[in-house]
């Protein structure tokens, strides 16, 4: 972090993930603070994203209710992603349109806005 100008942070949507999270944060302004004052949070990734579940819904809006910059895009989960491993293929080749790989283009092009 101390030579990077931005990052991405991922989150699981969970609360060990959370927690994880405020340890990350208060890492980063301390790089930020002693060595790197240019660096800065892109954007939290909300991986492991189940939209129909409370718990991950109610998690990204503590999050957002406390100023953390979670990017709009929600990568969900998906079985499609361990298929691709086995396959040793890129998502994007392994199954292009699937619902994940929309989902990671769009998070591509909300990164690249």
């Amino acid at each position: 972090m101390i030579a990077a100008e931005k990052c991405l942070i991922p989150f699981d949507c969970d609360t060990f993930a959370r927690e994880a999270l405020y340890t990350l944060m208060r890492s980063i302004a301390e790089v930020k603070a002693d060595h790197n004052p240019s660096l800065h949070v892109e954007g939290v990734v909300v991986n492991q994203y189940q939209k129909q579940a409370n718990l991950p819904r109610q998690l990204v809006e503590e999050l957002i209710a406390e100023g953390l910059p979670v990017l709009d895009t929600k990568i969900s989960t998906s079985v499609k992603v361990r298929e691709s491993h086995t396959d040793a293929k890129p998502l994007i080749h392994y199954a292009p349109s699937h619902k994940l790989t929309e989902e990671y283009r769009a998070l591509h092009v909300e990164i690249h806005q």
